[in-house]
């Protein structure tokens, strides 16, 4: 074999051994994304976040991310979409319920409570970070959160409506005011405290009832 020959099998000897030697490639996906990208918003804020810290946390270079992501933005409007999503449906299963308005109010309250307490890295940004969100993207999730406060103001309309909630009440600042208490959840509640979500919605229910509710339409 001739000097030549032996230097071309030693190099894809070596390429052999290096390839064994290779780390697994990291299999990127949209979930492992915004995961990934939510812990660190929470923590660090979307404005101090970089792609470069979210390719860094994932194992990847920021080249990589575009595979899958057009920008760090849009990361972020899918963090808002993943927590519509799973906080709209419940609320509509309410809505469409055959439960007294009274008993369906109850049970709005203490979905949208349970979601406002949740802290987890989503909905942390998601209470936080929506000042960064700009063209389509903000006004697309404005409707979405109006679409949701409006199936609290239906609740309280179809109470009016059938007598079972005061005539003197609006609606919408109604909802509003409902909506605010649970909200203020997101900035003030610790897990392991006094209350939990459930005790502190019953209250917030009992609230909402002495204002909205007729005294003998109370479920409780």
């Amino acid at each position: 074999m001739s000097e030549k020959t032996q230097l071309a099998a030693s190099a894809r000897s070596n390429r052999k051994v290096e390839s064994k030697e290779e780390k697994p490639r990291v299999r990127l996906s949209q979930q492992a994304i915004v995961a990934t990208a939510a812990d660190l918003f929470a923590r660090k804020g979307f404005g101090a976040t970089s792609l470069d810290d979210i390719g860094e946390a994932l194992g990847v270079t920021k080249g990589a991310l575009y595979y899958h992501i057009k920008n760090k933005e849009e990361i972020l409007k899918l963090i808002f979409m993943t927590v519509l999503a799973v906080s709209e449906e419940p609320l509509r299963q309410i809505v469409r319920s055959e439960a007294s308005p009274a008993e369906k109010l109850n049970r709005a309250i203490a979905h949208h409570a349970a979601v406002a307490a949740d802290r987890s890295p989503a909905m942390t940004v998601f209470y936080r970070e929506d000042v960064h969100l700009t063209g389509p993207f903000a006004r697309e999730i404005a409707a979405r959160k109006k679409a949701y406060e409006r199936l609290f103001e239906g609740i309280i309309e179809e109470g009016i409506r059938t007598g079972q909630f005061r005539q003197d009440i609006d609606p919408k600042i109604a909802a509003f005011g409902i909506l605010g208490m649970c909200n203020w959840l997101s900035e003030w509640y610790r897990p392991g405290r006094a209350y939990n979500p459930q005790q502190i919605a019953a209250f917030f229910s009992r609230l909402a009832e002495s204002g909205l509710v007729r005294p003998e339409n109370s479920p409780l």
